[in-house]
């Protein structure tokens, strides 16, 4: 029966330590980047609101980095302009404490830094880029942490056991006497681990889009739209000047050329956010500098004919875009 208490209380030992441990270095990182969130959110409302400041992509990114270095987070773990924007337009559209001329006049201030979005391009500072992985480092410190715990757990087990009359030499009732530290050790280690796994799924529905993830996966389409491109022996140029405008892609296929935008999107975002990317590619098609306009995404986007604005525009999925690129070629 004692052995049995022992085991417990090693077990339990470890557990309080791992969550204490996990609070005060992942948890607490967590609330600083969630605080500094809040601390943009709230600054850009006040501005807009009281103060009838119009927003520029440039101001709110300064003030991103701005707040990340108060409460001592990297700015890329923040959310990215375009999130704080959404953010602020949804807290405005359902405010009823607002008049409604006001919010109307604040919604188009709010809107022509959308436009500002779907117009110029994102500086990507490599510096963020270079930074180690923040999913790996986590994963290290959790295991550590789960490592260290355990190891805890079965130390207050041995220190239990020592004062009882533990039979000496090689035999197997000296090895018997161990078998409850083993067994703490090992016990606490799967159940820091369960901890850590239900604590992560807990925790993903609030690890929204960071500005580090947005770049990234945005590389990445890109890259893998470009060995797509390479792979059907597709002639392309990359972010060409045309007038005001610089699309990722122009592709030339049977002597059209195609302008090629990609989004990172796995799932339909708002139709206020395909609009934006519509109306950007239908600004290069009014240049007659491209014949047709193409947006190249990570999931399949729902029927979209009817969408104000994207009549000339399609929405291709990646895993499509090379039966997309056969196509062209065929009706060339």
């Amino acid at each position: 029966m004692d052995g049995y208490i022992q085991t417990a209380i090693g077990i339990v030992v470890s557990v309080i330590l791992f969550l204490i441990g996990y609070r005060q270095t992942i948890g607490a990182r967590r609330e600083r980047v969630s605080s500094a969130n809040r601390a943009v959110y709230k600054a850009l409302l006040r501005r807009i609101v009281l103060e009838e400041y119009s927003p520029k992509i440039d101001d709110i990114n300064r003030l991103i980095e701005g707040k990340a270095q108060e409460f001592k987070v990297s700015p890329g773990d923040l959310h990215p302009d375009e999130q704080v924007l959404n953010q602020i337009f949804a807290e405005i559209f359902d405010n009823d404490f607002i008049a409604p001329a006001k919010r109307s006049e604040i919604e188009a201030r709010v809107g022509s830094a959308f436009d500002q979005l779907a117009k110029g391009k994102q500086k990507i500072d490599e510096t963020r880029l270079a930074s180690p992985d923040q999913e790996r480092r986590k994963a290290l410190l959790v295991g550590t942490l789960g490592l260290l715990a355990s190891l805890m757990g079965a130390l207050v087990s041995l220190f239990l056991t020592i004062g009882k009359d533990i039979p000496t030499g090689t035999d197997i009732s000296a090895l018997k006497s161990f078998m409850p530290i083993i067994a703490v050790f090992f016990a606490s280690l799967v159940s820091v681990v369960a901890i850590s796994f239900v604590k992560r799924i807990r925790e993903a529905p609030e690890d929204l889009s960071t500005r580090n993830t947005a770049v990234t996966e945005g590389a990445l389409l890109e890259h893998e739209v470009a060995a797509t491109l390479t792979k059907q022996g597709v002639s392309f140029q990359i972010e060409p000047k045309i007038g005001m405008l610089r699309p990722d892609f122009v592709i030339d296929i049977g002597g059209k050329k195609y302008a090629i935008e990609s989004k990172s999107w796995r799932s339909p975002p708002p139709i206020s956010v395909i609009s934006r990317a519509a109306r950007y590619l239908q600004e290069l098609l009014r240049t007659g500098a491209v014949d047709g306009a193409v947006v190249v995404t990570r999931g399949r986007m729902p029927n979209l004919e009817r969408l104000s604005g994207a009549e000339n525009v399609q929405f291709v999925p990646l895993k499509d875009f090379s039966e997309w690129l056969k196509s062209r070629r065929q009706s060339a």
